[in-house]
């Protein structure tokens, strides 16, 4: 058993930090951690898997955009028909986004209005009350989460932003 430990090929001496053991088999496989959250990543990714907050400094500009996506539909549709934001996929991730929900939104609110004239209207206004109350909630934080820098996906739409970019 000495003799493995005090051969010279093992001895401290004579391993090389560049050996292929020493080093991982894909560059890509080195992990990182995230600086916001802590959560470990792939050293390359774009965004944390953890928080969704953005590996690669972004440009004010491309926050300010993104976060006014979140305003209504047509700032939103007007993103992502501009040819200077074609290339950038935080902005137009935002934009499709928010394009989906505002549209899911106001589909909803025709659905419920024509419903109302039908029947229950107490019940439907009071459900319309409740989801303008969290469309606002909703409103406020995708635009300040994209303000900085974050790619926060909601359930079902952040999928579909994503495929869309």
């Amino acid at each position: 058993m000495d003799a493995e430990l005090s051969s010279p090929s093992n001895s401290p001496g004579n391993v090389s930090g560049n050996s292929p053991e020493n080093r991982p088999a894909n560059p890509a496989q080195t992990s990182a951690k995230c600086p916001h959250c802590g959560t470990a990543m792939l050293a390359n990714a774009a965004f944390c898997p953890g928080c969704g907050w953005s590996m690669a400094p972004l440009p004010p500009a491309d926050r300010a955009a993104a976060a006014v996506a979140y305003l209504t539909f047509v700032p939103a549709a007007v993103l992502l028909f501009l040819p200077a934001f074609r290339k950038h996929r935080f902005v137009r991730f935002h934009a499709w986004q928010s394009v989906l929900l505002w549209g899911v939104f106001f589909v909803l609110t025709i659905a419920a209005l024509l419903l109302s004239n039908v029947t229950a209207a107490m019940l439907f206004l009071l459900f319309g009350i409740l989801a303008s109350l969290a469309m606002l909630f909703l409103w406020i934080v995708l635009s300040l989460k994209a303000w900085q820098g974050e790619r926060f996906e909601l359930p079902l739409f952040g999928e579909l932003a994503a495929r869309l970019r």
